[in-house]
């Protein structure tokens, strides 16, 4: 017998399966450490309360919950006697269910936190004792525990939804925003202040590839600035907020180190593939896993939604999708302001329902971004004096797909299809580009081309505003008009998934039909660049 030659071609895709793998069943090991605080009073005339809230990712965390609610249970009814106290790392399917939006047996109140139950051997007892509760909180609206009588749906969106971000929560943001703001535009400005000291080694040069349409070699480390305000922000609220939100930023800060350094490590380099690239984000997106419990948990789509209750499944599918909507950044990435006006377009989409449902760490992560990428923005558009590069790139894209996942992970109310809107055209321009190079065109999925939407806008519709001189500021002035159409796309996306944020089927039907005028759109730019670079060879 032959042996099979394998060489270091073979090895390679094998090696990437097992450690991908490796990961997904060691961020699936570390996610299942979620801590659930629950609690069971003894009442009077034998009516028994259990407290279940959901799930914590620290035991100190789950443990001060335990010990806020007994507290408050001895306040509130001194009577009454706490006969159990536990942070259990696991749930019974029971357990689960009292959770959820399902009946069940006994009356319950529905809590911003979590659920009581009320047993009683008498049915009538347990009910009347939920309705009182629901009586006696019924004024204080962050509290108010809505009563459900057995056997019937107890929907998670409604009275029971926690209130908005209050109005010191929101001057906090807007200082985040200008911290953040200032601390990249400083960034910024030292970039180019000094750019003949790294040029050798940062610049993007002109003219060297099909993707290139700047006048002059510029700095693409503009993610350095990016990530410094964000790291000063981080700092900030480690400092100033002993809170849970300080820390759940630090940690989405540290899981978005891979994807950053893979990205600026190929902008300093040029020579980091994309593979390499995808795979770091990948990594950074199961560390969002491990950290954050950072894992869709729905699509509201069926047969999916079964395989997305399988832990590991949910996890692999997390990772791609989290990797896919990086390199989807990346690929928007052509012009001035365009990947990140877009960027600051759909955050500020997420920062207004993460304070609907009164989510100050997403609220607070959403406009540290916002602000980091303003700061780029003055020294990027129009000017172009630097550029946000891969590893900016990558960095933002990570966020954007974090910030996404955590919000509907954290609010069942939202639904999964308010982000996949906001975010619909990078998505969809990845996918058609992977569709027209392999299927039409027989190319690799990594071949660079000049037939992305924003390039046919940049070739046809710029091209009939201004002449086609070779004069460095027109170049540049034309360059950054591109932003502004797709702006335009951003912001038609972003209404109408404010307006339907937590229906699904309004979101599904405006993302089908921002797909459809996609594929129109394109067709139509396609087809006059066709006929115009025909007139002008003639």
């Amino acid at each position: 017998m032959i042996a099979p030659n394998l060489n270091r071609k073979t090895y390679t895709p094998i090696a990437a399966v097992v450690l991908f793998i490796a990961v997904i069943g060691a961020a699936h090991f570390l996610r299942d450490r979620v801590y659930y605080p629950h609690v069971v009073v003894e009442a009077q005339e034998n009516v028994r309360l259990e407290f279940l809230q959901h799930g914590l990712f620290r035991n100190e965390a789950c443990q001060a919950a335990v010990t806020t609610i007994a507290d408050a249970i001895r306040v509130t009814c001194p009577t009454c006697r706490v006969t159990l106290r536990q942070c259990p790392v696991r749930l019974e399917p029971a357990y689960e269910k009292l959770l959820s939006e399902e009946p069940i047996e006994m009356p319950s109140s529905r809590l911003p936190q979590g659920v009581v139950t009320y047993l009683s051997d008498d049915k009538a007892l347990a009910l009347a004792a939920c309705r009182e509760t629901e009586r006696l909180t019924g004024s204080d609206r962050g509290s108010r525990a809505t009563c459900y009588p057995p056997n019937m749906r107890r929907p998670l969106s409604g009275s029971s939804r926690p209130p908005r971000i209050e109005m010191w929560q929101a001057i906090a943001g807007l200082f985040v925003l200008l911290l953040t703001g200032f601390a990249s535009t400083f960034t910024g400005y030292l970039i180019v202040r000094y750019e003949a000291l790294h040029a050798n080694w940062s610049h993007d040069p002109v003219e060297v590839g099909p993707q290139k349409f700047h006048a002059s070699p510029t700095p693409r480390i503009g993610g350095l600035g990016v990530m410094a305000g964000l790291f000063v922000c981080g700092a900030a609220l480690l400092a100033i907020e002993q809170g849970a939100s300080g820390e759940q930023f630090g940690y989405l800060l540290f899981a978005s180190l891979p994807a950053f350094l893979g990205g600026i490590t190929e902008d300093v380099t040029k020579n980091v593939g994309v593979s390499i690239r995808l795979a770091l984000t990948m990594l950074a997106a199961a560390c969002g896993v491990w950290l954050l419990g950072a894992v869709i948990p729905r699509l509201d789509v069926p047969g999916l939604d079964t395989l997305l209750g399988w832990a590991p499944f949910a996890i692999a599918f997390t990772i791609f999708a989290v990797g896919g909507v990086a390199n989807a950044i990346n690929i928007i990435d052509g012009y001035n302001g365009l990947a990140g006006g877009h960027a600051v377009i759909v955050l500020a989409a997420l920062a207004f329902v993460s304070a609907q449902v009164g989510d100050s760490f997403l609220f607070t992560s959403t406009l540290a971004m916002v602000g980091a990428l303003l700061g780029f923005l003055v020294w990027n558009y129009p000017k172009g004096k630097i550029f946000l590069g891969d590893g900016g790139a990558y960095l933002l894209g990570f966020w954007l797909a974090e910030l996404s996942v955590l919000l509907v992970v954290r609010h069942p109310e939202v639904s999964p299809w308010f982000p996949m809107l906001l975010l619909v055209y990078p998505i969809f321009e990845t996918l058609f580009s992977m569709y027209r190079r392999k299927l039409i065109q027989g190319q690799s999925l990594g071949q660079p081309d000049r037939s992305h939407l924003h390039q046919l806008i940049y070739m046809r519709l710029v091209r009939g505003v201004a002449s086609d001189t070779l004069d460095p500021a027109l170049m540049t002035r034309r360059n950054s008009m591109v932003a502004t159409y797709v702006w335009g796309i951003s912001v038609c996306c972003a209404v109408p998934a404010l307006v339907f944020w937590a229906d699904t089927n309004w979101l599904m039907m405006f993302a089908a039909a921002f797909c459809a005028l996609y594929v129109w759109l394109y067709r139509r730019l396609a087809r006059k660049e066709a006929v115009g670079g025909a007139n002008e060879t003639h």
